[in-house]
């Protein structure tokens, strides 16, 4: 999870590799390299620190106080939400599974129309050990609909007690019922929603428990059948018995202080893809999808999304310390893997980064769906923008440079906070060493506001204006319009201590959201695209279920639309290619629609 070396020379012939035209430099590839080749010469390639840190490239000074006061207030206190502690291990963590934390979801579980909070949970080495110490358990909380939650897990069944990771919802089975899969280090688990405000764990009836240490989960229909698939990735083939004790190796050090050792050094391990077979039942279909994780790489996030326009789910992965995946969906139930050629598997300056979180949105509204990757403290958060399928690094050039340097930076969200019509940025930081303090960093960091400047280029909010102005170790993140008012809030997973609740603190324009509901696709839409058009302004979303890092957020679609009063058009693509429009539709309201059969 350290900063790796830099890669300068060797290049893939075929990476589209392109450092932004104002940075006033290019790299040649050299001859054709395989991503094994590039693997095994990484670890012994130089440090290189960008350089471009003005605002000639991109580096906007912070932006100033408003008199209109915070963007956000945190309520998990009143809420209820602060009743939950993430447990991750010892204090001291000295291990690299006590460091990594856990996702969130937002979701409606019981079809009141409002968003409910699961907040997965881990545990400790010491419980895992011994039956009798009381077991740690993933928390799910009712919206009341008044601004508090209540706990509703032991009642719900929804009771995940291992070391739990990501989580994914999404409706496999089609019953008009939400159902929630979770990654644990350990044995995965799958809940089936009950429609009866119950859950029932159904994991190896379906084939779903995988096993080791899973991490990102994501659904997603990547064959157009209508039922939802699952990809699950897997990070480090961990036994704590044969891991070196912090300080032990130069892997096992931060800014020369022992720390856990991790993840350079251990085995990896290949990620899951199961297609849905229906019946309630999954296959695991990785080799034959051509999904062949032969390097084994170290797998945090993944997310499906129609990265090219054409209509298929690809699947991106944020590798840790290696380089990132693009699987490129052939339209016959295979991929191909193409993150070096696209351009998105490394940094601009060759690096294969620490990646651990992924938010994907269309930032500059151009119709193509753009990535922000977080990554470890001491580098830049990489922002790639999608031209027709191919990845440009203009992480300097957009502000994100020296803005996100010295933060380790987590959930990542490409939201729409003042309903401008133009999606902000949200990162949730916090270091995995305790001992950063011993170093030049600190363990506990702000999370952080990006505002879009419209052009390309985002500032940086400072801690007193977004509100952030408490911090924590943080890890997931999801958000959502948690009261349906039109503003979207945030929930934040934090290692060891109560979760953030962010909600909007001060007036924002206009806006209007779209629910979807497929019957020929997957009933979640999962996979479908909405254009949303007022004057000359047209944005673009996508539902997804696996974002941020290791979190769902909430699948209805938010679209700012500042000062108007009405959408021109909206355009729906559904999953299975159909697609639909409407004109004339209010705003500052929801739209339902109904997937025509």
């Amino acid at each position: 999870m350290r900063a790796p070396a830099l890669l300068r020379d060797d290049l893939d012939a075929n990476l589209k590799f392109r450092i932004h035209s104002r940075m006033g430099y290019s790299l040649k590839p050299a001859a054709p390299y395989s991503r094994r080749n590039f693997l095994r010469n990484a670890a012994g390639l130089c440090f290189l620190v960008p350089m471009f840190r003005n605002r000639l490239f991109g580096q906007p000074a912070l932006a100033p106080a408003a008199a209109a006061g915070p963007w956000f207030a945190d309520i998990a206190r009143r809420s209820g939400l602060a009743a939950f502690r993430d447990t991750c291990g010892s204090p001291a963590k000295d291990y690299l599974v006590e460091t990594v934390g856990s996702g969130v979801a937002l979701f409606d579980y019981n079809n009141d129309g409002l968003l409910d909070v699961l907040l997965v949970n881990g545990s400790t080495l010491q419980i895992l050990k011994d039956s009798s110490l009381p077991r740690t358990s993933s928390r799910l909380f009712r919206n009341n609909g008044d601004g508090t939650f209540t706990d509703v897990t032991k009642a719900s069944g929804l009771v995940n007690e291992g070391w739990g990771m990501g989580v994914a919802v999404g409706d496999y089975d089609n019953d008009g019922h939400r159902d929630v899969f979770i990654s644990n280090y350990g044995q995965n688990r799958l809940f089936h929603n009950n429609g009866n405000g119950t859950f029932s764990d159904i994991t190896r009836e379906a084939g779903l428990a995988g096993g080791n240490w899973s991490t990102g989960c994501a659904w997603g229909d990547y064959d157009r059948d209508g039922r939802l698939d699952l990809y699950v990735s897997r990070y480090v083939d961990f036994d704590p018995a044969n891991i070196p004790a912090p300080g032990a190796y130069n892997y096992c050090l931060y800014q020369g202080v022992p720390v856990a050792c991790g993840p350079r050094g251990l085995p990896g391990l290949s990620d899951l893809l199961y297609h849905n077979e229906g019946g309630g039942k999954f296959r695991e279909v990785s080799a034959d999808a051509g999904v062949r994780d032969t390097d084994k790489a170290y797998g945090f996030t993944v997310v499906w999304c129609d990265f090219d326009n054409d209509g298929w789910l690809d699947a991106f992965v944020a590798n840790d310390s290696m380089p990132n995946y693009l699987w490129r969906n052939k339209h016959n139930g295979t991929f191909e893997e193409i993150g070096m050629e696209a351009g998105c598997a490394v940094s601009a300056d060759g690096r294969p980064q620490s990646s651990m979180g992924v938010a994907v949105d269309d930032y500059d509204n151009d119709g193509w769906m753009d990535m922000l990757v977080t990554t470890f403290s001491e580098d830049y958060k990489t922002l790639y923008h999608n031209t027709r399928g191919q990845f440009d690094d203009v992480s300097y050039a957009a502000g994100l440079g020296s803005t996100t340097y010295s933060q380790l930076g987590w959930g990542a969200g490409f939201v729409d906070f003042d309903n401008d019509g133009w999606p902000d940025i949200f990162v949730a930081n916090g270091h995995i060493y305790p001992q950063a303090d011993k170093g030049s960093n600190h363990y506990l960091q702000h999370n952080q506001l990006l505002r879009n400047l419209r052009d390309g280029r985002f500032e940086l909010i400072s801690d007193a204006e977004s509100g952030f102005t408490e911090a924590w170790s943080s890890r997931g993140a999801a958000w959502g319009d948690l009261n349906n008012d039109g503003a979207v809030g945030i929930v934040v997973n934090n290692i060891d201590q109560a979760p953030f609740c962010y909600v909007s603190a001060r007036r924002t324009g206009n806006w209007v959201r779209v629910k979807l509901t497929g019957t020929k696709s997957n009933r979640d839409a999962i996979g479908a695209r909405v254009r949303v058009t007022t004057g000359k302004l047209t944005q673009t979303a996508e539902v997804r279920s696996g974002e941020s890092y290791l979190s769902t957020c909430d699948s209805r679609l938010h679209f700012g639309l500042g000062d108007a009063g009405t959408v021109d058009k909206l355009e729906i693509r559904w999953p299975n290619g159909q697609s639909e429009s409407r004109e004339g539709l209010a705003s500052n309201r929801e739209h339902a629609f109904v997937e025509h059969a």
